[in-house]
């Protein structure tokens, strides 16, 4: 099965960011979700443990994913920025999510500014509590899986 990582410091909104793009509600502690993408097929979303809690049990899963999303809470980002590399050897396609974005005055613009211009990297802005974001985050999520298809 197809598998799409979720990275990031704890508290980063990896399990909410799992939850609002399967549509499902926050139930439990489970780190792994399947669902059905159409023209893509079945993948499984991992939610991995904090990169700054158990490091190498998101290495381990970062060499098994297609497509890492890279969470960012705050300017404080030089751990999300060293895995970029580590995610990069891997293989995998990156997507770079600043996340809870409606605690940030300028939603989240300034913060993906400042990333990208360390990291060259496109950022995507989400809040899992206004919805903001996870359409747009979808879709980048299914044309990197469609066009590693091809």
């Amino acid at each position: 099965m197809r598998q799409v990582g979720i990275f990031g410091k704890r508290k980063s909104g990896k399990s909410a960011l799992m939850y609002a793009l399967t549509h499902h509600k926050i139930m439990n502690e489970t780190k792994y979700r399947a669902l059905e993408i159409s023209g893509v097929g079945k993948i499984m979303l991992v939610d991995t443990v904090g990169v700054d809690a158990e490091p190498a049990f998101a290495e381990k899963s970062a060499e098994s994913v297609e497509v890492a999303l890279m969470l960012i809470s705050n300017d404080s980002f030089e751990l999300e920025l060293s895995w970029l590399s580590k995610l990069k050897k891997s293989g995998a396609a990156i997507i770079i999510v600043i996340t809870q974005v409606d605690k940030l005055d300028d939603g989240g613009k300034s913060l993906a500014a400042a990333v990208k211009e360390v990291s060259g990297l496109d950022t995507v802005c989400v809040s899992t509590k206004t919805n903001t974001g996870i359409e747009e985050l979808s879709n980048k999520i299914i044309s990197l899986l469609s066009a590693e298809r091809m």
